[in-house]
């Protein structure tokens, strides 16, 4: 029987094994072409640990905006990612960020805490740089510049910023990779010098701060630098001095639309302009701060400012 379109079996069979033949060089060349011209695939993932680092990103945003219900909102995802990740970096970094978070809000024993958890996740993963850190946060947290933890005599005061100094003298070097890990090191260098009453010294160190702080364009950091100097100036009796950096502070707030520092920069305004005897540009700061604080819903600290501004007429 003849086949309908004229192929014999044994024709058909060569066709086949020919067709084969050719799919399976073309599939072998595409093979190699596709090793030779794709993308390799990464070593290793860091989708989490950079979400990690915004969400801390994030929260140290909100602090500076005094906003920190929502810092600790930021830090429990990330503290979600990096526990996710099982990435002990990350986990140290959240830690500090929450400690700093609690410090900023008034909350010293938890911040301590917080930052001693951080010390001892950086001793366990054997990281030198976080180690370092860690006590440089936890010298940060015995100064009593900023700790609102209470009256504390100037014996002890002294003491311990003796003690800050020396730790983050020694640590500073084990920090040096990483930029803000410094400016962080030389702002409490700044602290420290503030409590032994080198003010010079202390503007010395912060102006360090500041300096990194803006090269990176870290706004806020920068203006709460000039915020800092503002005060060593204000305690060294250098009252135009002070004004000048606050309103230095304020350019920098204001670029950053940072809300919460400009009110306090304001408020701050305020009190050295009072302390230089203007009580009518005093009037006018402690005005300028309860609007600020208004307009962002800090209600506590604008009726503070609004407290300011009646003491100030009582005095008139």
């Amino acid at each position: 029987m003849n086949n309908a379109r004229g192929y014999r079996p044994a024709t058909i069979a060569a066709t086949i094994a020919a067709t084969v033949a050719s799919l399976a060089i073309a599939a072998f060349s595409l093979a190699a072409l596709s090793c030779s011209s794709a993308p390799k695939r990464p070593p290793e993932v860091f989708t989490n640990r950079n979400a990690v680092t915004g969400q801390i990103d994030m929260a140290n945003k909100a602090v500076n905006n005094g906003d920190f219900k929502n810092a600790q909102v930021y830090l429990d995802e990330a503290w979600r990612l990096a526990v996710g990740a099982d990435d002990p970096d990350s986990r140290v970094r959240v830690i500090l960020a929450r400690g700093n978070a609690y410090f900023n809000s008034g909350e010293s024993a938890r911040a301590n805490l917080a930052w001693n958890g951080a010390l001892a996740e950086a001793e366990a993963a054997g990281n030198k740089q976080l180690i370092s850190v860690s006590k440089i946060y936890l010298a940060r947290g015995t100064l009593a510049e900023g700790s609102r933890s209470g009256v504390v005599d100037a014996e002890a005061r002294r003491a311990a910023a003796e003690k800050a100094r020396e730790t983050t003298l020694a640590e500073m070097g084990n920090v040096r990779d990483n930029k803000l890990y410094v400016a962080f090191a030389w702002k409490v260098l700044g602290f420290a010098e503030k409590e032994l009453g080198n003010a010079a010294e202390a503007e010395k160190n912060l102006r360090n701060a500041a300096g990194i702080h803006e090269s990176g364009r870290y706004l806020e950091d920068t203006a709460y630098d000039w915020y800092l100097i503002a005060s060593v100036r204000s305690k060294a009796g250098d009252y135009p001095g002070a004004r000048e950096a606050l309103i230095t502070a304020i350019s920098f707030d204001r670029r950053a639309e940072n809300s919460n520092g400009l009110g306090m920069d304001w408020m701050a305004v305020g009190t050295v302009s009072e302390r230089a005897g203007n009580a009518k540009e005093a009037a006018s700061a402690y005005q300028r701060a309860a609007q600020i604080f208004r307009a962002a819903y800090l209600d506590a600290n604008a009726a503070e400012a609004e407290r300011k501004l009646a003491a100030l007429g009582e005095v008139k």
